[in-house]
Parts: structure tokens; sequence; C-alpha cells
């Protein structure tokens, strides 16, 4: 993806179910024990760590709302001046209102955070995915489609953003980037993208919002 195409996805963040019956079907071969000791092994950890953060996702959306701040803090951390002024001003926000640029990176984060983690609210895997964690009990066959869900996206992040995963995995975040994970990867790419290519990206943006 080019630095106009990665721009326009974040831009794009300022203003169903994939595959389930497939992949319910892989994770539940997958535990019969037809595959080798090492996936089976890898699986069932993978299984631990989405039961971990399930429940916290049904009372208060904490697991989602950590790995959404956490990404975008360190977009606009890495934004040059112009790209943070071209965002501020985006979102009308003056740095003389919170007093010092601190005050205004925590506004800003959070304010882009609040709508990405609007639109995840509103997805139909998010709200039965808050469904299966306020049952009292786990039936790990009828979710078996979310957990392989989960796993593949967190692989994915490992694979493609290895800084931001041993960053948020250690807290088990990245078992809910398949909630957000088309909603911020514009983010990560920019994040892990060489600085020349920053550069691009950030010029990008400013020439959008200056239109």
């Amino acid at each position: 993806m080019d630095a106009k195409m990665i721009a326009k996805g974040i831009l794009d963040g300022l203003a169903s179910i994939p595959e389930s019956a497939y992949l319910s079907g892989v994770r539940t071969w997958d535990s019969l024990g037809v595959i080798d000791r090492k996936t089976r092994a890898r699986n069932e950890i993978e299984n631990e760590r989405f039961f971990l953060v399930l429940k916290s996702m049904a009372t208060n959306e904490s697991p989602l709302r950590q790995l959404v701040s956490t990404v975008i803090t360190d977009f606009y951390k890495k934004l040059d001046e112009k790209g943070k002024q071209a965002i501020n001003d985006k979102l009308h926000y003056a740095d003389a209102k919170l007093g010092s640029r601190v005050g205004a990176q925590a506004f800003i984060t959070q304010k882009i955070a609040e709508m990405i983690i609007h639109r995840v609210r509103m997805k139909k895997i998010t709200q039965r995915l808050v469904r299966v964690g306020s049952a009292f009990t786990f039936n790990i066959i009828m979710i078996q489609g979310l957990i392989e869900e989960s796993a593949r996206a967190s692989r994915r992040m490992q694979s493609s953003y290895p800084e931001t995963y041993y960053k948020v995995s250690p807290m088990n975040l990245d078992m809910v980037y398949f909630l957000a994970e088309k909603e911020l990867e514009p983010y990560l790419m920019y994040i892990h993208s060489h600085p020349i290519q920053c550069k691009g990206i950030e010029n990008e943006i400013c020439k959008i919002l200056s239109r």
C-alpha cells in the first residue's frame, strides 16, 4: 500500500463475521488432535489467552480500549509537527485549550480512539463477542470460529507489526486485534514504515486535509 492509500485509510479512521463457519470448522478439527504436537500446543495457549480477555470485553471493553489507545498514541507521537497540526485543526483543537503539548497529545489520541471504538462496537462480531463473554459458562465448541479468527489476526500482527505485537501481547491485547484490524491497519502501517515513507504519508495527510 502506497503513502496515499495509507494516508486515506488513516483519515477514514478520523471521520458481518467473516468466514465464521469455515474458521470454526478449522479450529474444531484442530482440537480433535488431527494436527502436530507443536500446533496443538500453540492452539491451547491461544485458547487460554482468548478467554483471559473475553470477560473484560463483556464488562468494560478494557482490552479493546487499551489496544486502540496504544496504537493511536504511537501514531500521533510519530507524526511530525506539520502532521500533528493538520489533524489538530481537523478535530478543531488548539494547543492552548489544555495548555501543554502533552495535554494536546492525550486529548487528540483519545478523541481518535473513541471514534474507532464506537465504530468497532457497532460490528456484529463485537456484539457477538460481548454476548458470549456475558454468559455464565463458556462452550469452547460454540466459539471456535471466534478463537480462530482472533488467533489468525494475532499472528498477522506478529508477522507484519512485530514492534506493536510485542508491546501489547503481554496484556493479551493482540487477541482482540481481530475486532479492529481493518480500522487500525493504516495506523500500524504508518508506525512501522521507514522514515522516508512516513514523510510521504504525512504530506498526503496534509494535502487531503487542506482541501
